[in-house]
């Protein structure tokens, strides 16, 4: 389906939810019962107590949402000059009257409010109570017509007037409304390409988020068939669903409503949005490990493992160094990475020395990892004396084995038949731990008593120092501590900004040239600390601003700069061009003088180091209640990473969003099934579940936005075209997302090395 064929088919949908589907919500209550407005003011009240409002101008925004809508679609026919023209007025057009439309409804719920509000305070008046001021409460009405609703009703519940909620409460769009919006903008978008500047910035980001935005509409479709089916439509008392628009009214309200607080829950306050934050801050380290590795051609399913080893070594560090901060913290840092590489550089070399699938290995040891853990936060750590003896003797025949590898004539003679040399010292092995492991004569239990559980029954480990503390969002901003709930304090807005406005100005500066990069990164210094001077001249550097309580800290910035560290070395340097080359056509690569064993150890060290990092929030920044390793440290993260590198397209920006995209999901769960009882975290689940299936189904995409040499142009397009070119299969499970890629992103340089 092409572009002119889906505007064509989403403006007649939309068409039609103009008679059927609701404009606005007037009234929410609990339960999600809502009095809904349709065009042109027909109203649909399922709360049984809601008086309709008569907005003005209504039928207008009927017509001109209409004749927007069949422009639009009409316009699919024209040739390409003129339809993109008329795209782009109807798109304006379009757009323009829903929000004249909507504000509209606004007003009018306000004026209701207020009537209402008054009309209470009358009836009050005509009865009044013990509670009530009858005197404030005339002076209060006398000057209504100065006061907002929110001043009205402060004003006469100080003179004693009992109100509970305000009438009109929670007002929001509608369906109708939405897909005006929809619509709206991507016929703006199409018409833009008109210019040729447009043209080839919408190329580039069409061309990226074609195949992640496509797959998350298409399981938003698929869900809204399980959200139909099991939510019924929220009624108040006396209410009954009577005639079909009534009922398309209500199903496409539960619909329309069930999406919005998914996502308006983490998208339309600050305390859900820093909770969204939270969820997204792990996912980021393990889409980041995953998207590695799959760059490289290697599925690195060990996450968890990884996440765990991580963990140890991060809490290790934490409990036992001494120190200050500036030396505890950033070896805490650098333990949780080390743990995580190291977990990860055991299936690396195992597939670059023996040939090993490391799929098959990455499981085997998530499995490990997770045992250790047991292990270590168990009650007793008791060994049974043969079973210790077994592991000494392991341990002597390791450090036996380094020694002898140390002698050159040795280690000649060991790897120049690697496998008998592998089954020889296996079969040695074998026999060691069998002798070691024979029953003897006084063997008892062996409790090995470490220290590095804390004292109880509970499976966590001591608290970390302060010095291995990550701080925590609400502590940066100054909000004192063992404040409970929410704090309005002074908050720096400039300073993030202006840090963000400095690697941003780099970027633009790349496109000159003329200027090397320390030029560049100096001019980028000095444009942030002049935009820093402009936003604290207009207040910015201490705005008051509600904080919310959260476990969110900074471990969130950490995952930023390893999402900027993994772009740095995959397209700014020559090995992470040999990287990529190597995920493409590992056979070329090494005819190419890539060393492709050295590139799977270091690939999944640098994979398992990402997924370590973890630790940063789970451990150091005590997203898991205190500052403390626990047994339930959740490693299915390190399976959602799986899904948040597909979805992120395996690059570093992406990965970072579809992290956040998954956090606001995550949170919008327990929302949703707050508001909706039959609506629980499964669905979010199941829509996860379906983005990552219509993402490794692709076909439903045209192979223009999904192979880039069909949208490359020049001659040699036809050639390539009908040779099939770029069509060929993956070599490794899990690299489709990223096998009919370029080497380079839109931006990038075509060979690795300095900016």
């Amino acid at each position: 389906m092409n572009e002119r064929a889906l505007l064509a088919a989403l403006a007649a949908l939309t068409l039609l939810s103009l008679v059927f589907a609701p404009w606005a919500a007037i009234n929410r209550e609990t339960g999600a019962r809502g009095t809904l407005l349709l065009l042109p003011n027909r109203t649909v009240d399922f709360t049984g107590r809601t008086e309709g409002v008569t907005v003005p101008g209504q039928g207008a925004v009927l017509a001109i949402c209409a004749l927007s809508l069949v422009a639009i679609a009409g316009g699919a026919a024209l040739p390409e000059r003129r339809r993109q023209a008329l795209w782009l007025g109807a798109g304006l057009v379009l757009l323009t009257t829903t929000v004249v439309g909507l504000q509209g409804v606004s007003r009018a719920t306000q004026g209701a409010q207020f009537a209402e509000l008054v009309r209470s305070a009358q009836l009050e008046l005509a009865d009044p109570g013990r509670r009530v001021d009858a005197e404030a409460l005339r002076a209060v009405l006398a000057e209504a017509e100065g006061l907002e609703v929110d001043e009205l009703a402060e004003a006469l519940r100080g003179a004693g007037l009992r109100i509970r909620s305000l009438p009109y409460e929670a007002t929001s769009s509608g369906l109708a409304a939405a897909l005006c919006f929809a619509v709206g903008g991507l016929a703006l978008l199409l018409g833009l390409y008109r210019f040729s500047w447009a043209r080839r910035a919408l190329g580039r980001v069409g061309a990226a988020v074609a195949v992640p935005a496509a797959s998350i509409a298409l399981a938003l479709v698929a869900a809204a068939v399980v959200i139909l089916a099991l939510q019924p439509t929220p009624t108040g008392g006396g209410v009954t669903v009577s005639g079909p628009v009534m009922y398309l009214a209500g199903r496409l309200d539960v619909l329309w409503y069930a999406y919005l607080s998914l996502f308006a829950s983490s998208l339309g306050n600050a305390a859900g949005f820093m909770e969204a934050l939270k969820f997204a801050t792990p996912l980021i380290f393990t889409g980041l490990a995953v998207a590695f590795g799959f760059r490289a051609g290697l599925f690195n399913i060990g996450a968890p493992g990884q996440m765990v080893l991580g963990a140890i070594f991060a809490a290790v560090v934490g409990i036992y160094l001494p120190g200050p901060r500036p030396f505890v913290l950033p070896l805490a840092i650098l333990a949780a990475a080390v743990g995580g590489g190291l977990w990860g550089a055991l299936p690396g070399w195992l597939k670059a020395r023996f040939g090993a699938n490391e799929v098959i290995n990455t499981i085997l040891l998530n499995y490990i990892a997770a045992s250790l853990l047991l292990f270590l936060l168990s009650s007793q750590q008791v060994f049974a004396a043969p079973v210790l003896r077994i592991f000494t003797a392991v341990g002597l025949f390791a450090l036996a084995l380094v020694a002898l590898s140390l002698a050159r004539p040795i280690r000649r003679r060991l790897g120049a038949a690697p496998r008998r040399s592998f089954a020889v010292l296996g079969v040695l092995l074998l026999l060691v731990m069998v002798f070691a492991g024979l029953p003897r004569e006084g063997d008892a239990p062996v409790n090995l008593g470490l220290a590095f559980k804390a004292p109880g029954s509970e499976p966590k480990t001591h608290e970390l120092s302060e010095a291995a503390r990550l701080p925590r969002v609400p502590d940066l901003v100054g909000v004192p501590p063992g404040t409970f709930g929410a704090a309005v304090v002074p908050v720096n807005v400039a300073l993030p900004l202006a840090l963000a406005a400095v690697p941003f100005v780099f970027w633009l500066l790349g496109r000159a040239r003329r200027l090397r990069w320390p030029q560049r990164l100096l001019l980028a210094l000095g444009l942030g600390a002049l935009f820093y001077a402009l936003l604290a001249a207009l207040g910015l550097s201490a705005r008051p601003m509600t904080v919310p309580p959260s476990n969110l800290n900074v471990s969130f910035l950490i995952a930023l700069g390893a999402a900027a560290l993994m772009y740095v070395i995959l397209w700014r340097t020559n090995w992470g061009f040999e990287l990529r080359a190597v995920g493409l056509a590992p056979k070329a690569a090494e005819y190419g003088g890539a060393n492709l064993p050295r590139n799977i150890v270091w690939t999944m060290a640098l994979s398992g180091a990402f997924a370590g990092l973890t630790a940063c929030h789970y451990v150091l920044g005590g997203a898991l209640e205190d500052f403390a390793l626990r047994q339930s440290l959740p490693t299915s993260d390190g399976f959602d990473g799986i899904a948040v590198a597909l979805l992120g397209q395996n690059t570093p920006l992406g990965v970072v969003l579809a992290a956040f995209l998954f956090g606001v999901l995550k949170n919008g769960g327990s929302v949703l099934n707050i508001t909706f009882p039959d609506l629980t975290r499964d669905v979010v689940n199941m829509v996860l579940a379906l983005v990552v299936l219509f993402i490794a189904a692709r076909g439903f995409l045209p192979e223009r936005l999904t192979n880039p040499l069909r949208r490359a142009p020049g001659p040699a397009e036809p050639a390539a075209t009908a040779a099939g070119v770029g069509a060929s299969p993956t070599r490794e499970p899990g690299v489709h997302a990223v096998a009919k890629e370029p080497l380079d992103p839109p931006g990038a340089p075509s060979r690795g090395g300095g900016a």
